[in-house]
């Protein structure tokens, strides 16, 4: 497959059979009953074990030499790609050193001439937008979408001078260790807060119920005949969620309830999966089903800034659970009465505005690094747009210093 490639008059193109020495799936078939946790053991890479431009080796898994010796073919050389072929599809990473001679599965290994081409500038370049579209178009299948290597063999890619991807693939990899520590950073502050909750909220002895400082408001109004917005919940204690009801003919209630800001809202079908929340400024005015019950925050008894923080300790998932009978998640429904039963630690106004304030400004952090990382994501595929394609150039003085 020929696709038209608008690149510099200066760089070459070349299917991506002709840039390769091998290009072939990993083992394909079942290696389960090969698993070892022997010390001789290979490690056995597979796609939930790449990451863009790296690896996540938590789960990795290891084989028996004598499964590595019969698939001679799925061995990795370092700088070969690996492309992730059913799943995320075409999510590319680098092989180094310290994984050479691993086995893999449902990968397709790419080895680079390396006269011609620079693994880390083809690695970019596959991750690309420009790229991942490029293999959506020739992904196959029904329920379970591949990429099929023969397939991939007939695309064309851009051969810029090897000094130029080399430049290329330095200035975006700045982007990436951006990233990378943005993203370590968020980690350790999310492991802090997770910390800090227990210390603060989860670990206390309960002294108090839901029904001490939440009270049960309906604010019941007719469906509006024209566009609004509803709001939803995510589970995993992720925060509420706006959306465009364009047609409200398409929603089979007559009536809808109206929240306020900090209201505490649940949704019944799945409030033992951590679908509770409060409601945020934004929020305020919007619509919700009678499938959320919502509750108004008694401020004799407790503040906001420390609900938010309760309602995500450890402890509340497994009381939501307890409550929402049932084997199916669509069936199990919350039981609204056990709900305000609930046991909690319920501590003086004082010690609540300090803990929500504490536990508030780390989400904050937390909040701003995401930001962050999301903009540096942002700027990297604007850039690799330009950069990849040669409608930006590196400076020449700066390509010479990649020259051998």
């Amino acid at each position: 497959m020929k696709q038209e490639l608008h690149i510099p008059n200066d760089w070459k193109e070349a299917s991506l059979g002709k840039l390769t020495s091998l290009l072939t799936n990993g083992f394909v078939g079942t290696a389960t009953s090969h698993y070892t946790k022997e010390a001789n053991g290979i490690t056995y890479i597979q796609g939930f074990n790449v990451t863009e431009n790296s690896f996540n080796l938590t789960n990795i898994r290891k084989v028996t030499p004598e499964f590595h010796k019969k698939n001679s073919k799925s061995r990795l050389q370092e700088g070969d790609l690996l492309t992730i072929q059913t799943g995320d599809i075409g999510l590319t990473t680098i092989v180094p050193k310290e994984l050479v001679g691993s086995n893999c599965h449902a990968l397709v290994i790419s080895r680079l001439y390396r006269e011609t081409c620079h693994p880390k500038f083809y690695s970019q370049y596959f991750n690309s937008p420009l790229c991942r579209r490029l293999f959506r178009r020739i992904e196959t299948g029904s329920s379970m979408k591949h990429l099929n290597v023969g397939d991939m063999k007939k695309l064309h890619f851009p051969i810029p001078p090897l000094p130029e991807q080399k430049a290329i693939a330095d200035l975006l990899s700045t982007w990436d260790e951006a990233i990378e520590k943005t993203e370590r950073l968020i980690l350790a502050k999310e492991r802090q807060k997770l910390g800090d909750l227990h210390s603060r909220i989860s670990s206390q002895k309960a002294n108090s119920t839901i029904g001490a400082f939440a009270k049960p408001v309906v604010r019941k109004i007719d469906k509006p005949e024209e566009s609004y917005v509803a709001v939803g919940i995510r589970s995993h204690f992720k925060g509420t969620f706006q959306r465009l009801v364009e047609d409200p003919r398409t929603v089979n209630m007559d009536s809808l309830y109206r929240v306020k800001e900090n209201d505490l809202i649940l949704n019944i079908t799945f409030a033992w999966e951590g679908a509770i929340a409060l409601v945020k400024k934004e929020d305020e005015e919007c619509y919700v089903s009678h499938r959320f019950p919502t509750y108004e925050i008694k401020r004799s008894k407790a503040e906001p800034c420390f609900i938010r923080q309760l309602i995500m300790s450890s402890r509340m998932k497994y009381d939501l659970s307890n409550i929402s009978p049932g084997g199916a998640g669509r069936n199990r429904v919350l039981n609204k009465k056990d709900f305000l039963k609930m046991p909690i630690w319920l501590p003086d106004l004082e010690t609540q505005k300090n803990i929500g304030g504490y536990l508030g400004a780390i989400d904050k952090e937390i909040d701003l690094l995401k930001q962050l990382a999301d903009k540096y994501k942002t700027q990297k595929r604007g850039l690799m747009q330009k950069m990849l394609t040669g409608e930006w150039r590196v400076k020449p003085e700066i390509v010479n210093t990649f020259s051998e």
